[in-house]
């Protein structure tokens, strides 16, 4: 069955640490650009994945309008956020994200992180200052899952920061990822990944941006348990098993042992399960 689209119009603002911003307001610090959908009672903050931005989360946003009020920013570096920084911290995207739930004392919320997104959000759950946040869920988390999950973790740590720097000579990283297929560093999928984005600026600055900061958002199993205990809550992970870009035994390995976190297989790859997300929404 799928989910009837409502028709419920979505407003879009600028939000920084101080609050929200019109659209008119001039670039003069770091702001993500947020889209709100629905109206529900119920908050929802849908965090996306590399290379997307907020609007991937609309239809299922839609779909559950009358039961939650989404809130969809683009991350640092995609869609229409502004990041004057060349990288970004937990702490300054929680700042951001407690400044737009501050709003919201009085209503529950509910997290969902979608590949980058959901490594943002492990590492950013201990930062987040509602004092009613009531459940977290990880769609093919980037980090403790990633095979290639948009190739940002198949890379030794110390290539990292060189490579961010090479983005502004695409030529010579087109090079290198190259030798590092040839290598086994990378594979297939993420070299004809580069050799077709390279070429646009903006994925470029993208790019640097990610890689600089997403040494900044490690996988850490117990501090992500501490955060889910201290909180009261429990994390459902979504790995969909023919998800080509998830390493299913790294991601049992990492959400395996932990006590509030269940790991549930569905049959699918990478992309968002609309529906499967929709019925898991609708019966919390």
């Amino acid at each position: 069955m799928t989910p009837k689209i409502l028709d419920i119009t979505s407003s879009d603002f600028f939000l920084t640490e101080a609050g929200p911003e019109p659209l008119a307001t001039p670039i003069t610090k770091d702001r993500l650009y947020v889209r709100r959908y629905g109206n529900g009672p119920k908050v929802m903050l849908s965090v996306h994945g590399f290379g997307r931005n907020g609007r991937r989360m609309e239809r299922l946003a839609q779909a559950l309008g009358r039961e939650f009020t989404t809130f969809a920013p683009d991350l640092p570096y995609h869609g229409k956020s502004e990041w004057v920084g060349q990288q970004y911290r937990p702490q300054e995207i929680a700042a951001v994200f407690n400044r737009l739930l501050a709003d919201y004392q009085d209503r529950p919320v509910y997290l969902l992180g979608h590949s980058l997104g959901g490594r943002i959000l492990s590492n950013v759950l201990p930062y987040l200052q509602h004092p009613d946040i009531r459940d977290l869920a990880l769609v093919a988390p980037d980090g403790a899952g990633g095979r290639y999950t948009n190739w940002l973790d198949t890379l030794p740590k110390s290539l990292i920061r060189p490579l961010a720097k090479f983005t502004e000579r695409p030529r010579y990283l087109l090079k290198l990822s190259n030798w590092l297929r040839r290598r086994g560093v990378i594979n297939r999928y993420s070299a004809e990944y580069l050799n077709y984005n390279l070429k646009d600026g903006t994925f470029r600055r993208r790019l640097a941006g990610s890689l600089r900061s997403v040494l900044h958002f490690p996988p850490q199993p117990e501090k992500f348990e501490q955060a889910l205990e201290q909180l009261g809550i429990t994390a459902t992970v979504f790995a969909g098993d023919r998800d080509p870009l998830l390493h299913h035994e790294r991601l049992e390995a990492v959400y395996g042992p932990l006590p509030s976190v269940v790991v549930h297989p569905y049959t699918g790859s990478h992309w968002l399960p609309e529906q499967l997300l929709y019925d898991y929404y609708l019966s919390r």
